[in-house]
């Protein structure tokens, strides 16, 4: 039979009758599942096919189940929930967004001969998010060769350091943009602008304190218990206020401008944590123009339904990079610093119950819209 053609790991499974003869090859060692039995780290044996064929007690406590029944065969993104596995042509490890997983890469290395460990976020599921270290190890029982897959929750260890390099890296922004305009405030001769000079800091020190209070905000987990503090916002003055703030850093070599398609209307936001999206946002856009060049930003009404919001700039993504662009851990800008696009997902849909999405190619750049419910 012909497998069907994928985008990574090759497709093909095998029977169920071939996976019960090497359930009960393994499960004939008693002295290797007593070992991988009493090892309180999440262990799966799988065969050359990615398939599960033992777990260790660990794991079925994970499961919340008593027997391997339910997951044999089955592969670890299909366990743990990855919705990727539906996009693939065979399941897990098969379509485009498994060409960067770290527990396939792992595994794959491993089938090739190899070992050694992986990092990889696994979306378990449409909002939850699971960061993983794994391990793939070569193992033999009898004359034929497996796979030890091991698996270590690091997800809390990794939020902690980039919720860390993110407060930092903000509040460092934040500092150089109140230096920048008390050296304008200095220099300037024309007492005129100094009143202009004192609004805007006066503006950016506000700022700061509202970084901190959100960064209060994404710091603890347990967002169901989050209280929005919605108020009314313009936007058009909403726009100006980022405008000014970011071209007053740049050096005029930044052109910011406003999309021709946006509408002068109020509505209701938490605009603190809206404020901490789109700044998000326009970092990032401002940061691939490297620091010049135009970004724009767009705002129109959604009627009942809430508002829009988007940022564009000319440079796009490359294929591997949109992949992983809302991943925890993930930044084009190096290890550890990739909480940005992170907390613009949470800040968006976990607490202002919004949506965040993206476009991104050679010929129209690339565009961050969000969508926030609340009465306009």
């Amino acid at each position: 039979m012909r497998q069907p053609q994928t985008s990574f790991a090759p497709a093909g499974r095998k029977s169920h009758e071939e996976l019960i003869q090497e359930y009960e090859l393994i499960t004939s060692n008693k002295l290797a599942i007593s070992i991988l039995d009493s090892i309180p780290t999440l262990l799966l044996v799988l065969n050359k096919e990615r398939q599960v064929v033992f777990s260790n007690k660990a794991f079925l406590k994970l499961l919340n189940i008593n027997s391997i029944d339910l997951i044999l065969g089955k592969r670890t993104g299909e366990i743990l929930g990855c919705p990727s596995v539906l996009k693939g042509a065979d399941g897990c490890g098969t379509s485009k967004d498994c060409q960067v997983c770290g527990a396939i890469k792992s595994i794959m290395n491993c089938i090739e001969g190899n070992s050694g460990s992986e990092e990889c976020t696994i979306k378990a599921g449409p909002t939850a998010m699971m960061h993983l270290k794994v391990t793939s190890e070569p193992i033999k029982f009898g004359d034929q060769d497996f796979i030890l897959f091991n698996m270590q929750d690091i997800s809390n260890e990794k939020k902690k350091v980039l919720l860390e390099r993110i407060f930092y890296h903000d509040i460092l922004n934040a500092a150089h943009n109140i230096n920048s305009i008390a050296e304008l405030f200095s220099t300037e001769e024309d007492v005129d602008r100094h009143e202009e000079y004192l609004g805007l800091m006066l503006k950016v020190t506000g700022n700061l304190i509202d970084e901190i209070n959100t960064q209060r905000i994404i710091s603890n987990s347990d967002y169901s218990n989050f209280i929005s503090q919605p108020s009314l916002i313009n936007s058009f003055s909403f726009y100006k206020d980022l405008k000014s703030e970011f071209e007053s850093v740049t050096n005029g070599k930044l052109t910011i401008t406003l999309d021709q398609r946006s509408e002068n209307f109020s509505f209701n936001a938490d605009k603190v944590l809206l404020k901490r999206v789109v700044a998000n946002m326009m970092t990032n856009a401002i940061e691939a123009e490297n620091n010049e060049g135009t970004v724009s930003i767009g705002i129109i009404s959604l009627n009942e339904k809430g508002s829009m919001i988007w940022v564009h700039n000319q440079s796009y993504m490359t294929e591997d990079v949109q992949l992983q662009v809302f991943n925890r851990s993930f930044s084009t800008k190096g290890s550890d610093r990739g909480l940005g696009t992170y907390s613009m997902k949470t800040l968006t849909e976990k607490y202002m119950k919004g949506k965040i999405s993206f476009t991104s190619s050679p010929t129209n750049g690339t565009t961050f819209i969000i969508e926030i419910p609340g009465k306009v």
